[in-house]
């Protein structure tokens, strides 16, 4: 191997080592109450060599987000995958955004407290390559979910008085909020006998029946989307 090959691999590895050293500081104690002394000593380097790899704390953080967003990338394309075999255009997306909250629940936190406004996003030509990516895929995200539901409004799936920009923030609100439900919460679901994925599948049955409109089209959809996931859920569970 060739001096500057391995040189390359070596500061990549170094990197991916710092990375899963912050990663650990910042889900166990949270963004704000890490330093980069703290990741310094965890991954036994010296501050300026930290700084070589990493510009800031953000920066930093920033990585430790996208590691949660390729995950959720792909999930999203395998969820995409089996709707459309059963010829489901929509609800691919918030499926695989169930899935990440519950098998990735650090990273659904991270990618929540990116987006809170924590961190001030505003120039794209000083933010790392990371956040720019984050960024990117969020508005990705946000865009087709409005396109979806334009296209089922149009088409008469869905009420023609949903306006679709407002069902995309109410999903997000949703969405997130699954992600960060409180012990409080947890406690009164388990003492009325409600488990996280009778939660998911039946916030799911309300907001399709919040978006749906009367009609034959719309209830077959329904009925094959309700399908689709409660299939879904029962495949996770029998690889369990």
């Amino acid at each position: 191997m060739a001096l500057a090959e391995r040189r390359q691999r070596e500061k990549e590895q170094r990197r991916e080592d710092i990375v899963n050293a912050a990663e650990k500081l910042f889900f166990s104690r949270g963004y704000d109450n890490v330093s980069m002394d703290e990741i310094a000593g965890e991954v036994e380097l010296s501050k300026p060599a930290l700084y070589y790899y990493f510009k800031d704390k953000e920066s930093l953080f920033f990585a430790v987000v996208n590691r949660g967003i390729k995950i959720l990338r792909a999930m999203i394309t395998e969820e995409q995958k089996s709707a459309q075999a059963s010829d489901i255009k929509f609800g691919e997306l918030s499926m695989a955004s169930i899935k990440f909250i519950q098998e990735y629940p650090d990273y659904a936190r991270a990618c929540i407290y990116f987006r809170s406004g924590r961190f001030d996003l505003s120039d794209a030509n000083s933010m790392s390559c990371d956040a720019k990516e984050i960024i990117e895929f969020t508005e990705e995200i946000y865009e087709s979910i409005f396109l979806a539901i334009k296209f089922y409004i149009e088409d008469g799936t869905y009420r023609p008085d949903v306006n679709p920009a407002v069902a995309v923030v109410v999903s997000t609100f949703i969405t997130d909020g699954i992600a960060n439900i409180s012990p409080f919460l947890r406690k009164f679901m388990e003492t009325h006998g409600v488990t996280m994925q009778q939660l998911y599948l039946e916030i799911g049955d309300l907001v399709y029946h919040m978006l749906m409109n009367t009609g034959e089209k719309s209830e077959d959809m329904y009925s094959r989307m309700s399908k689709w996931r409660n299939d879904r859920f029962a495949t996770d569970q029998d690889k369990g």
